[in-house]
């Protein structure tokens, strides 16, 4: 007989008074970009629909119980099963089996689990009280059944551990499910905390076949808001869901208005179009620090959270001039970092020396290789390589040192990172050509290593280390490409599985450290800053503002005024 660990969690039903804490990149994860001074058509047909439909739920928005949000891109296809829709608006509607609340798994769908002693068997104890907007019964055979829909297609979620060790799902009785696994896997319950594709939708989510690659029947899922109204590409409005186990909303309504130019969405946000601005799309916003400080001083509370994430360049060492190793070091010391900080980013943000913060699990080491800015032992470096000036930039063999920065074209922080970092490696003789591309075009891009340098970042709680490692071996992010050129790749990969899979933390930190040295001796990745999110909102509206993680914010915490 079997052993198990008792884990025993209380589900979230008070408030929650967490410190605002999520991740934040220049690019925003699969989110469309701000457009400078100008409007785009998109951002005008966007304003004008805040403004065409600021009259909708007149009632409820007299009482304040409506909240405006201004978002970067459409909701989406709200499939809890597939990567259409943004991470947050996807927690709006579906509950996974945990959630990750305040630096901490905590009960979702599943309010109590034993692990085995082995690791390979963690039985899942549901709330038998909780219940899908529709009134259906969040049971274990509804649990098994969004898990077999998700496991018959693995091979697209392999970058997730658990899609690599998880081997199926039991039915224990009506409110208990077993699931079974491979091998042990140390981040099973933090992976199941995430937005997809994991989350668990109702019966009648699911369309006649059953098969919810392609798409759904209509988004109904145990989270705090169910869907109310939508145009695509315009607003969604979701409703409170009275039957939400955990603290129902206090707001009535959350619309979600989609405003792709950061410019036009802080002039909606002065104009009281909407009540706060901030990008559901992915890893941040693509807000200044121009733009937030303007808002600041327009009267509106502004604030920055605690640092979740940290914003790099990644460097290919598989193709053009950077595969070699002199040329990454050289361009790690020519970066200057802290001028990036202060110009780009208005000071809002830290410097960084290492790719993972100190703090994250397996990863507070002192001996990594740190490149200080140094524009003199660049340029030594690349003399002794072989690149010689001629003119304004470096030449060997007659091939000029010419490099690519690949950017979301509609971002203008991405922009403006890129011309930094043009200026400084200009002064050490390296050509950098920036290279915009549209969203579609520049994931698919990056996916298969078109860069030299692209703007990268470690992708914050709950997603750090394990998700974000172990994505390290599938092509499918820039890290992938990134990593690909260096010998010892092949010896990265296997510490991460290693990493993943240890059951000893002694051995799992010491799979970490391989891994994060070997990175940081090949200079792959240029840490930049320690990525913040500014948040910026109308007090008169909306109090007990909080964010949790870009997975999952906490709008029911909000409360109306």
């Amino acid at each position: 007989m079997k052993l198990f660990k008792k884990s025993k969690i209380k589900h979230l039903m008070l408030g929650v008074s967490s410190a605002a804490i999520i991740g934040v990149t220049l690019a925003g994860c699969g989110g469309s970009g701000s457009g400078g001074s100008g409007t785009s058509d998109s951002a005008t047909t966007a304003a004008q629909a805040a403004s065409d439909t600021s009259s909708q739920n007149t009632d409820t928005a007299k009482d304040g119980k409506t909240l405006t949000v201004a978002i970067t891109e459409d909701v989406g296809t709200l499939n809890p099963h597939s990567y259409g829709s943004p991470m947050c608006v996807q927690s709006l509607i579906y509950e996974g089996m945990t959630r990750y609340m305040n630096d901490e798994v905590v009960g979702g769908i599943a309010e109590s689990w034993d692990i085995s002693d082995d690791g390979k068997e963690y039985i899942f104890h549901l709330d038998k009280d909780n219940v899908f907007s529709d009134g259906t019964p969040v049971n274990a055979e509804i649990v098994k059944k969004n898990f077999d829909a998700v496991l018959k297609y693995r091979e697209e979620h392999n970058w997730m551990e658990m899609f690599n060790v998880l081997d199926k799902v039991e039915i224990v009785d009506d409110y208990t499910v077993k699931f079974v696994l491979t091998a042990p896997y140390d981040g099973l319950l933090q992976e199941l905390s995430l937005a997809r594709p994991e989350r668990i939708g109702a019966e009648a989510m699911f369309p006649a076949d059953g098969d919810t690659k392609e798409k759904i029947a209509e988004p109904i899922g145990s989270g705090p808001w169910k869907l109310s109204d939508r145009v695509e590409g315009q607003y969604a409005v979701f409703e409170r869901n009275e039957k939400y186990h955990g603290t129902v909303p206090d707001f009535q309504y959350l619309k979600l208005i989609v405003i792709p130019d950061m410019n036009t969405a802080a002039n909606s946000l002065k104009a009281g179009e909407v009540d706060m601005i901030y990008d559901l799309a992915g890893h941040g916003t693509e807000m200044t620090g121009d733009t937030f400080n303007e808002l600041m001083g327009s009267g509106f509370a502004a604030e920055l959270s605690d640092p979740v994430s940290t914003n790099t360049i990644a460097l290919n060492s598989a193709d053009g001039p950077t595969k070699e190793l002199e040329v990454r070091q050289a361009i790690a010391h020519a970066v200057d970092k802290e001028s990036i900080a202060q110009n780009i980013y208005s000071g809002m943000v830290g410097t960084a020396d290492y790719l993972m913060s100190k703090d994250t699990t397996y990863c507070d080491f002192d001996d990594l290789t740190v490149y200080e800015h140094d524009e003199e032992k660049a340029k030594d470096i690349l003399d002794k390589a072989g690149w010689t000036m001629e003119g304004d930039y470096r030449k060997k063999n007659g091939e000029e040192l010419k490099i690519s920065f690949l950017y979301e074209g509609s971002n203008d922080a991405m922009k403006n990172l890129g011309q930094a970092l043009q200026a400084n490696l200009k002064k050490v003789g390296v050509n950098v050509e920036l290279v915009p591309e549209d969203s579609t075009v520049f994931y698919e891009s990056q996916e298969k290593g078109l860069f030299n340098l692209i703007q990268s970042e470690t992708w914050g709680m709950p997603f750090d280390p394990y998700s974000y490692f172990s994505s390290f071996r599938h092509p499918s992010h820039a890290d992938y490409a990134a990593q690909s050129g260096i010998s010892e790749k092949a010896e990265v990969d296997k510490a991460v599985s290693e990493m993943l899979n240890a059951t000893d933390p002694k051995v799992a930190e010491e799979k970490s450290h391989y891994v994060l040295k070997t990175l940081s001796d090949e200079s792959v990745y240029v840490p930049l800053v320690y990525t913040q999110v500014p948040y910026v909102y109308n007090a008169d509206v909306v109090s007990n503002v909080s964010f949790n993680t870009t997975v999952d914010v906490p709008f029911e915490e909000f409360k109306a005024k």
